[in-house]
């Protein structure tokens, strides 16, 4: 489990697939943005990753018969987010398996610089006709080792110390 944040600046590092303004409807009875959102954002910029770079396209599915499940996920909060207020989200790769990648998603507050929540998960490889867990392709496995590469930066992802990838 990481105990120190990675800084605004050190987050920044990564890509961001959504970076916006959040809108009204983004807001609950308590004048921040709603769990469910963080969760939602954190959820499409891990998937739009997983499509762009991972060799996962819109079409994964319907072409080669698989896609991901998230089998598990953990949301720490660190600051509130507000209506209007800049959000960008930075999907970080931290392990896999052959079935298995585990996941951190950190959600930066723009307008503030600081850091938001941050959505841990681990995605489990779908066989979609058996409906079972099944290794990643060559192809993918070896996108992924890449980005896994890529995403080794200087600074420890923050992660709950809850989750991860088994290893037999």
């Amino acid at each position: 489990m990481s105990t120190s944040l990675p800084t605004y600046e050190q987050v920044l590092e990564l890509a961001a697939p959504i970076d916006r303004t959040v809108p009204p409807e983004f807001i609950d009875e308590n004048g921040h943005m709603n769990i469910s959102r963080y969760l939602e954002l954190g959820g499409t910029a891990l998937w739009q990753r997983c499509q762009i770079e991972l060799g996962m396209p819109e079409d994964y599915i319907a072409t080669r018969g698989m896609s991901t499940f998230t089998a598990e996920h953990h949301l720490t909060y660190y600051a509130e987010i507000l209506e209007g207020e800049r959000v960008s989200v930075h999907p970080r790769l931290i392990a896999r398996s052959d079935k298995v990648l585990h996941t951190a998603t950190l959600i930066l507050n723009r307008t503030r610089q600081q850091l938001a929540c941050v959505v841990e998960a681990t995605l489990v490889h779908m066989d979609m006709t058996a409906r079972r867990p099944t290794p990643f392709p060559d192809d993918v496995a070896d996108l992924a080792d890449a980005a896994l590469k890529a995403d080794d930066l200087a600074w420890a992802a923050p992660l709950s110390g809850s989750m991860g990838v088994r290893r037999r």
